[in-house]
């Protein structure tokens, strides 16, 4: 669970423990990032309380519904058919309420894979039926965390599989694998805008089915977290989009080579960035002064590549105490390497590993950077942050140290953060 040498493998199997700090973009609600969409949820009704909840305290429960399947369902051969019933039960309500999806998304949990239901037959049969309506089954699928398609890696790239091949190409850049959009005050627009780029497309832009529709004419999609590169390279052999991994990072060079990479796959040259660079670093020094040796504990469930931000942070001459994550991505490994190489007296926690609930409590002040990492060691002060928060490029560093600074003057109330955070999956 925890180790102060590079040589040890730090990140051990265990059973899981969730705290109540986990959470935040479910699978369900990757799912209702689709415009125009709506979901039946089937699976036995305690594997949906979670989603159920979320929807609800985030005004999004007028968008799914529940097909709860009871023992007798799963083993007496009928479930398909009674899959069927349920949309076209759901559609004719639909259809009296005036709120007829232009998708309707299928999700399904584990017993169905165990089940081995046929769902290209299933959609072809209910496109039949209802050929206005597009169909797409999802997975709620735990059992596949640890595969090369994980259920958050999969419902992106169900997502974006709804886009139609056209001919058309413009300038456009879509930037993939973030489920917030990133911060308006960013100097990628600007960036891109002064290499040329027409339009900067996200998925949470569009209310429409059809203007969703705009992403399939970029010219290049930019993959800013891990889970958006599954998505990008079938979108790469479906659309012809090359897609440019430009992961979000906190450590000014790596920003830099990031723009460098992005300029050259649009055939343009790069902006200066020297004035972004020099403000980024002053940021981080001025922050280091105001946290005076604080020591700072980073959440991998805040920041998607914690060892990227533990070096930048460190490097600054911030006191970086703790990092939390469950398994060192290969995208951050580089950057784990360096931290045990320089910092040998790191500690690494895996905040799902049970031995965390019995572990002391910090005594003394503490900034934690994420909810899970503040809950298990009792932080004083939480950086209210999580799934990175749309930072992104120099003004993300800038936005994160001045977020350090004022946190680290506050005592919060960890609970009330967490039901404002709606931390329910």
């Amino acid at each position: 669970m925890s180790c102060c040498c590079a040589t040890k493998n730090v990140f051990e199997n265990s059973l899981h423990y969730s705290s109540p700090a986990h959470g935040g973009w479910g699978v369900l609600k990757m799912g209702h990032l689709i415009p125009e969409s709506y979901t039946l949820f089937v699976s036995p009704a305690a594997c949906g309380r979670h989603g159920a909840l979320a929807a609800r305290m985030e005004d999004r429960k007028n968008r799914v519904s529940y097909l709860f399947l009871s023992e007798d369902d799963i083993v007496s051969g009928g479930y398909e058919d009674l899959l069927i019933q349920a949309v076209d039960k759901l559609l004719k309500h639909l259809e009296k309420c005036h709120k007829v999806p232009k998708v309707l998304t299928l999700f399904v949990s584990c017993i169905d894979d165990l089940l081995g239901t046929d769902h290209d037959a299933l959609i072809s049969e209910l496109s039949g039926i209802y050929p206005h309506i597009r169909f797409i089954f999802c997975h709620m699928n735990p059992t596949s965390t640890d595969t090369g398609v994980p259920p958050a890696v999969n419902i992106q790239n169900k997502n974006y599989s709804l886009l139609d091949v056209t001919e058309e190409r413009d300038g456009g850049v879509n930037i993939i694998g973030n489920l917030a959009p990133l911060r308006a005050n960013g100097e990628l627009f600007q960036m891109l805008r002064d290499m040329e780029v027409s339009e900067i497309r996200h998925i949470s832009d569009y209310d429409t089915f059809a203007g969703y529709q705009e992403m399939a004419k970029s010219c290049l999609n930019m993959v800013v977290t891990p889970t958006g590169k599954y998505a990008s390279a079938q979108m790469e052999k479906k659309h012809g989009i090359p897609y440019e991994m430009a992961l979000t990072s906190f450590q000014t060079e790596c920003i830099k080579e990031t723009y460098q990479k992005i300029a050259k796959q649009l055939g343009k040259t790069c902006p200066e960035v020297s004035a972004y660079e020099k403000e980024a670093k002053e940021a981080l020094k001025k922050t280091a002064e105001a946290l005076n040796g604080m020591p700072v504990i980073i959440d991998g469930e805040a920041i998607v590549r914690p060892f990227d931000l533990a070096k930048a942070l460190l490097e600054s001459g911030i006191n970086v105490q703790c990092v939390f994550e469950q398994k060192v991505l290969p995208t951050d490994e580089e950057n784990f390497q360096w931290v045990m190489e320089h910092y040998p007296d790191m500690t690494i926690l895996q905040p799902q590993n049970p031995k965390v609930t019995v572990m002391e409590k910090h005594q003394g002040e503490c900034l934690s950077i994420g909810y899970s990492a503040a809950y298990i060691t009792g932080a004083k002060h939480v950086v209210d942050i999580a799934g990175q928060h749309g930072l992104y490029g120099y003004q993300g560093i800038i936005d994160l140290a001045q977020m350090m600074e004022k946190s680290a003057k506050e005592t919060v109330d960890l609970k009330q953060l967490l039901d404002d955070a709606v931390i329910v999956v």
